[in-house]
């Protein structure tokens, strides 16, 4: 899964610092921050844009940054408070924790499991086989679930402490900088349970589409 990790690794990068980047430069034009935090929020939410224009589909990742962008545009409108505007990527975290947490009770397959087969559509008949025969390989999606899934409560509580204790114009580039590090020493940690259980290696073999 080591190309998927870079590819999303690198989205992370795209997500985060043209927001960062674009924060900072209308800040040096005196942009008010809470206008400056809205207008830096809209390279995200071209790119998904851009998206279903050019693919005709929006996946749900996407639908949730116009969502949030839509919801900062109404905060803006109603209370214009920079510091509610800078939680809006922890209620995203927040929203994430528990939707993983609930996929443990919750349908078949835990979140994680999902996403890793949406990721190797390939190889989804070996994963499913995996899945129903190896219950060590059940019980490592379950765990990253746990730990993708307390992570993210994590990173939004941390989120919300600095949103609300820090100087405004330093949030940004510190709350990517933590979001950038909780997403490597999560996958950090998903690849040494997966490596350590073993069945991926018999999964990621040559094999035709399923």
């Amino acid at each position: 899964m080591g190309n998927e990790f870079r590819s999303s690794l690198a989205a992370l990068l795209l997500d985060l610092a043209a927001p960062v980047g674009g924060y900072y430069l209308l800040r040096a034009f005196d942009v008010p921050p809470v206008w400056a935090l809205l207008l830096s929020g809209l390279p995200p939410a071209l790119r998904v844009l851009y998206t279903l224009v050019t693919r005709r589909r929006v996946d749900g990742i996407g639908l949730l940054v116009l969502m949030f962008l839509a919801v900062g545009l109404a905060t803006t409108l109603m209370t214009g408070d920079a510091r509610l505007m800078l939680v809006r990527g922890a209620w995203f975290s927040t929203l994430a924790g528990v939707w993983l947490l609930a996929s443990l009770v919750i349908g078949q397959y835990p979140t994680t499991y999902q996403a890793a087969r949406a990721l190797l559509p390939g190889r989804g008949s070996r994963l499913d086989s995996a899945w129903e025969e190896r219950p060590s390989f059940r019980r490592a999606w379950r765990t990253l679930t746990v730990v993708w899934g307390i992570g993210s409560l994590i990173h939004s509580g941390l989120s919300i402490g600095m949103a609300y204790t820090l100087p405004v114009d330093d949030v940004p580039a510190l709350d990517a900088g933590l979001s950038i590090a909780f997403f490597v020493g999560l996958q950090v940690v998903t690849q040494i349970l997966l490596l350590r259980e073993g069945t991926l290696r018999q999964v990621m073999r040559p094999s035709t589409v399923d």
